[in-house]
């Protein structure tokens, strides 16, 4: 069983540092493209019947032909005879040949002809496919259910498809029934049969049979949750909407939420000028309020109870009586579980327990367990773990009952290995283990003197020197950038500072790390601009917004691409079909299908001759032309001809591409071909990491010399002068002359970053 786990850490490690590093550092461009390639390629539930296609596996041969072998005997399945293959699913993959997609059976037998310029799987019997810049689905008999004639496809609900034409929206059923023709600007997914829609800049919704219930009148609306709807009106005043359309509650409010359990938390001015949050049923009429010095923060209802602020960081819990059942004089409260609350005070974690009397139909609570220790989490079946140095388990009256590394009879495999198997530590350039790890804690590399820590499901922060600065409270966590942090509660995401104090409440549906001064956040399904005083600079207006790049940031407005300055000016309008950032003063933009460049002044500066293009790095850019990937320069000259099957952007006057016969080549800014190598990473600290035929890593300089022999089974790349590496799954550190300066001892490493690295061990 270790070997396998052995096998398995590095992975999980690896996955722990993407998802911080993207959550730091990715543009939001990125994030849209893996959101709606996830929407495109929908992973249905692989039944028993469909087990066979499962093992066939896409291969290529050295004549870049491809076929299937079985996954478990290694043996041919279906010839090679495609220029490329994807994957079975639902008994069918698609294939391509001579320029064209088309779907074979696990039997290599041709069922949809090759007619297609692109595809996707089948799931639920139906495939997107496309045909130049339209898209349709068919069914597995190569049926058009919708006809290939729309821009955008998406689903919007499990038998629902948004459809775009002339930038308009419609709605199409899966048996391929038009139930709205394109006409909205703008359609939200469909929550408890309703789905909004947009004429110009005002908002009515729809029903599942594409019937307009209400005229688009509102600025904002939300989706419906438990019948009802919050709509926001031209004179900035929010009210609710019910499913048929009806405005039961008046627009009053200067800010409102969604119903749960009956109730929805509003915001009004209350006697002597107090503005404060109350609570309201369907009807509108005022069920909880608190005058005196009102609710400066309210959460949604969640098993009777609700988490409310009474002025600056004051936090209490009271139930739909609206009577205090935890008083308002806490620093943090946790979630209610098995009846037990966690509560924090001068920085200490203790517990309330909640009584509420069905006789009575009241609730009490009282506080067994006082505020004593640094970290507490949820309970479960009568225990929780908490932390006061070392962590340990604790019963409802506080009592000790064991250590957290202890196991009982009960628990899976899997949860043992996921919580206590194994140690995550921080090492020095060294090897000496500056912070040792606890089982059950998971951490990520070190971002500004912070990292992310998590134990049981929740996630703070640890610094270097291995104090926990942030407890454990939030759902999610990114990496901190420029002095802050992105945080999830209650499925919201806000700021922190280094410090724990709040720049914003989670109260956006999603957010972005800062760049420059500037977060991307995202509010009622649109895009705007938060500044470091928790100010909107750029109000949430854009279906998508990226970050700024040379003084300009890309926004989408519908499907049409353009850019912002920092005050929010459209500097260029949304006209383009598609764009990326600027980059030494020219951006690439898309009209048409086919692609060019502007300056900053609007100006066509190359024009659009182009089937790809990427962003100038070095004076240079890859573009495609007929096929074929070469460079020009910022005035549209052919530097590096048309010859490559993918190119990659210079670095340093080199840059890799890929030639079909080949293999990865090194060419130099004159397109002069220097060296081939099998790639597995690009150049970080003048040195990347290749692979040879026996399927060992080393790596080799910018000439293409080998600086450190093939000798490892896996590898990192190099950060900070050290690189991991591994010789039968124990791993250390070298250096950048191959030396091995952290010897190979432990069973996962990970990056060096500040000067720390992680590595792991199992657990003996």
């Amino acid at each position: 069983m270790k070997s396998i786990l052995a096998g398995l850490l590095p992975t999980i490690l690896c996955l722990l540092f993407a998802v911080q590093t993207i959550q730091a550092q990715s543009s939001s461009r990125d994030m849209e493209m893996k959101v709606e390639e996830l929407q495109l390629n929908r992973s249905p539930v692989k039944t028993q019947n469909d087990l066979y296609s499962y093992y066939l596996i896409p291969h290529k041969l050295i004549n870049n032909k491809f076929g299937y072998i079985n996954a478990t005997t290694g043996d041919t399945a279906i010839a090679f005879l495609y220029d490329s293959a994807g994957y079975f699913n639902e008994g069918l993959s698609p294939v391509l040949l001579n320029g064209k997609w088309g779907y074979i059976n696990t039997y290599g037998k041709q069922i949809i002809p090759f007619r297609y310029d692109s595809t996707g799987e089948f799931s639920g019997g139906l495939c997107f496919v496309s045909n130049d810049t339209l898209m349709g689905i068919i069914n597995k008999t190569g049926k058009e259910v919708i006809p290939i004639q729309f821009t955008e496809l998406y689903y919007v609900d499990d038998n629902l498809v948004r459809v775009m034409k002339n930038n308009k929206y419609g709605l199409y059923n899966t048996a391929g029934v038009q139930l709205s023709p394109p006409r909205f600007d703008d359609m939200t997914n469909f929550y408890e049969e309703r789905a909004w829609v947009k004429i110009g800049d005002k908002w009515g919704f729809i029903n599942k049979e594409g019937v307009l219930l209400i005229s688009p009148k509102y600025e904002l609306a939300d989706r419906f949750t438990e019948e009802m709807a919050w709509v926001k009106t031209d004179y900035g005043l929010y009210g609710y909407v019910n499913k048929l359309g009806e405005e039961v509650i008046y627009p009053m409010y200067e800010d409102a939420q969604s119903y749960s359990e009956g109730l929805a938390a509003v915001r009004t001015l209350m006697e002597g000028g107090i503005s404060s949050y109350i609570y309201i049923d369907k009807k509108g009429d005022m069920i909880i309020s608190n005058v005196g010095e009102g609710i400066s923060w309210a959460n949604p209802f969640q098993g009777g109870y609700a988490v409310v602020n009474k002025g600056r960081d004051k936090t209490g819990l009271i139930d739909k009586k609206g009577i205090e059942v935890i008083p308002c004089q806490y620093e943090e409260i946790g979630e209610l579980s098995d009846s037990m609350i966690a509560v924090k005070e001068n920085g200490k974690w203790g517990y309330y327990k909640i009584y509420y009397s069905n006789a009575l139909n009241s609730t009490s609570s009282s506080m067994p367990i006082s505020c004593r220790f640094d970290e507490a989490a949820s309970f479960t079946d009568g225990v929780a773990m908490v932390s006061s140095g070392d962590a340990y388990y604790i019963n409802k009256k506080g009592e000790y009952i064991k250590p957290a590394r202890e196991t009982t009879n009960g628990e899976e495999e899997g949860q043992q290995f996921r919580k206590e198997q194994f140690t995550i530590d921080y090492i020095n350039t060294r090897g000496e283990r500056i912070i040792m790890g606890r089982p059950g804690i998971l951490s990520s590399l070190f971002f500004n003197g912070m990292t992310p820590v998590a134990m049981n499901k929740k996630w703070g922060f640890m610094n270097k020197q291995g104090v926990l600065a942030i407890p454990f409270r939030y759902d999610s966590v990114g990496s901190f950038n420029e002095g802050l942090a992105t945080v999830r509660l209650n499925g919201k995401w806000g700021f922190i500072y280094q410090d724990a104090d709040t720049l914003t409440s989670c109260r956006f549906d999603y957010a972005y790390n800062f760049h420059k001064g500037l977060a991307i956040v995202k509010m009622n399904d649109k895009y705007g601009y938060l500044d470091k005083t928790g100010r909107m600079a750029i109000p949430c207006r854009y279906d998508m917004a990226y970050t700024f790049k040379d003084s300009l940031a890309l926004v989408r407005m519908g499907d049409q691409f353009g850019f912002i300055n920092k005050s929010g000016e459209m500097v260029i309008p949304c006209q383009y079909d598609d764009a990326y950032d600027f980059n030494e003063g020219l951006a690439p933009v898309q009209k048409d299908g086919m692609w060019g460049y502007i300056n900053k002044h609007r100006q066509i500066i190359i024009p659009f001759y182009y089937e790809e293009a990427a962003a100038f790095s070095e004076g240079l850019a890859a573009v495609m032309k007929d096929g074929k990937y070469g460079y020009i320069d910022i005035r549209g000259n052919t530097i590096v001809p048309f010859r490559y099957a993918a190119a990659y952007s210079f670095n340093q006057g080199r840059a890799i591409v890929m030639d079909e016969e080949e293999g990865m080549l090194m060419i130099d800014s004159k397109g002069n071909e220097h060296f081939a190598a099998q790639f597995r990473s690009g150049f970080y600290e003048d040195l990347a990491l290749v692979v040879n035929e026996k399927s060992k890593l080393g790596f080799i300089n910018r000439q293409g010399q080998t600086i450190i022999p093939y000798q490892y089974d896996d590898a990192m790349i190099f950060r900070e002068g050290l690189a991991a590496v591994a010789i039968k799954n124990k791993w250390g550190f070298i250096n950048k002359q191959g030396i091995v300066v952290i010897p190979l001892q432990f069973d996962a490493a990970l990056l060096f970053n500040e000067g720390l690295g992680i590595i792991a061990n199992f657990n003996k």
